[in-house]
């Protein structure tokens, strides 16, 4: 850990940013593309959008469930801001969609996909996409379409410490922000998750000991 940051900023950018940043790379993210960041109020999600916009992404759209996070999620980087089904002030289609949620909508989400377009599950939320979603991706076979799930243990662990190394430099020079909704004793673990599942929470909540 670099001077000027805290044990909880560690905590919060240790795991998510892992996963933000070899997501994108596993959907083969490239400048001047177009990034959708399904499920984008939690830590994993807030870092994707800030990676995607330090990237060069052309737009990081986001879904979220209110009004309220959409304009926290612009001050990290977000340039539209759709609803949780994906209806909003978005383009019409995306280069990559990064889905922190998963679920019954994955085969809606895939339609948004620009030719050649890229998803990739970094999460499950709401469960596994249906059973029936090689019959999406046949029906759209000619856009060429891409369904792939991303997991950080698949990461060589040299790989892992190099890139937690230099985001965890970024977080404390400013270049990386870390949103942290708040702070409990770990003997509130029960509130933490009371609070997750309610949708209140906007970054990670840390447990202190």
């Amino acid at each position: 850990m670099p001077p000027g940051l805290s044990a909880a900023g560690s905590v919060t950018l240790g795991g998510s940013g892992i996963v933000a940043q070899f997501g994108l790379a596993h959907a083969r993210f490239r400048p001047g593309e177009s990034v959708l960041v399904r499920g984008a109020a939690g830590s994993i999600g807030i870092l994707t959008v800030q990676l995607a916009a330090q990237g060069g992404a052309s737009a990081v759209a986001v879904t979220t469930s209110s009004a309220e996070r959409g304009e926290l999620l612009r001050k990290v980087g977000a340039t539209h801001v759709l609803d949780r089904s994906g209806v909003g002030d978005g383009p019409a289609e995306y280069d990559v969609i990064i889905d922190v949620v998963a679920g019954p909508q994955v085969p809606s989400f895939l339609g948004m996909l620009r030719p050649n377009g890229r998803l990739v599950a970094v999460g499950a939320i709401a469960g596994p996409p249906p059973a029936d979603l090689g019959t999406t991706l046949m029906a759209n076979f000619r856009k060429s379409l891409s369904f792939a799930t991303f997991s950080a243990d698949t990461v060589p662990p040299a790989d892992r410490r190099t890139a937690r190394v230099e985001q965890f430099a970024a977080a404390a020079e400013g270049r990386l922000p870390i949103v942290i909704h708040e702070q409990l004793p770990l003997d509130e673990a029960v509130v933490a998750h009371r609070k997750l599942q309610s949708g209140e929470v906007f970054g990670r909540i840390v447990l202190v000991p």
